[in-house]
């Protein structure tokens, strides 16, 4: 498709976007070429999510749409999983929610979009990846505290069972536990960035029975312009202004007397605000 700026925009009137990308595990794409980060990957999956979808658009209906919905029409599951409440017991579902926009409700739909979608009443494990410069401040426990108290809400509630974060220095995480009423399990940490766990940060974490795991997501791992990008690609120049992740949420279910994961997949929601261009 020509993305000439001059060309008109396909959805004009559209705020905000959700994507599924289904299970990728079954993208043939992703065995022909293996993805060397995760951006490169959620990349990829939203590239086959526009391609699978956009050919059964009625652009009639869809230039007039605030909010579009875009949802891969493979399997949600792998073979081995026709339904993953039929064998909940025996499979681990981990969610990584990487937070753009902290806004308590835009945070919360990101739960309900994933327990929605895997048709599942409980998780296992939710991770907390929060930007490093939210609303362009340091982040602080500020930030922090309406999220978790979200987060928490959920465990009381029985629907998670275990919390962690993402990448917290010693400082933040022990400011966190000393705060929250459930503390966090997890804290993942990026080598690529501390390539070495600070003693500090690890005697902390094991007085408290904090697991360090390691990971390789960027701290933004969708900025704004691999977005729009995508969706130029997609749509046209005009189309692809303003947007930016509010989340991308990342799922995992593992199966666990095997150690073999047979769901992946990710969910984003983008928002603009509007006018971005003028006629």
């Amino acid at each position: 498709m020509d993305n000439n700026i001059e060309e008109p925009a396909r959805i004009p009137a559209s705020s905000v976007m959700v994507l599924s990308s289904g299970n990728i595990i079954n993208y043939s794409s992703l065995k022909r070429k293996i993805p060397q980060s995760s951006t490169e990957e959620l990349k990829l999956c939203l590239s086959g999510t526009f391609d699978s979808c956009l050919h059964q658009v009625d652009w009639d209906t869809e230039q007039l749409k605030e909010s579009l919905e875009y949802a891969h029409p493979g399997p949600k599951y792998s073979p081995k999983v026709s339904r993953i409440s039929e064998q909940r017991d025996a499979l681990k579902v981990t969610i990584k929610i990487m937070v753009s926009n902290i806004e308590i409700d835009v945070f919360t739909e990101s739960i309900s979009r994933v327990t929605q979608e895997m048709a599942i009443e409980r998780i296992d494990t939710i991770l907390l990846a929060m930007p490093e410069k939210p609303n362009e401040e340091l982040l602080s426990m500020d930030h922090f505290k309406p999220i978790w108290k979200g987060l928490e809400h959920l465990v009381l509630e029985g629907k998670v069972d275990k919390l962690g974060v993402c990448d917290l220095d010693k400082n933040m995480l022990e400011q966190l536990c000393e705060w929250a009423t459930v503390k966090p399990v997890i804290n993942q940490i990026n080598l690529a960035v501390c390539c070495v766990i600070p003693p500090e940060l690890s005697e902390f974490a094991k007085a408290n029975s904090i697991q360090l795991l390691t990971h390789s997501d960027a701290r933004e791992v969708l900025p704004a312009d691999v977005f729009r990008g995508v969706i130029q690609n997609f749509f046209t120049a005009k189309d692809a202004m303003g947007w930016y992740p509010s989340w991308v949420l990342r799922y995992t279910v593992l199966i666990k007397n095997r150690g073999i994961v047979t769901t992946k997949g990710y969910i984003v929601r983008a928002q603009r605000i509007l006018p971005v261009y003028e006629d």
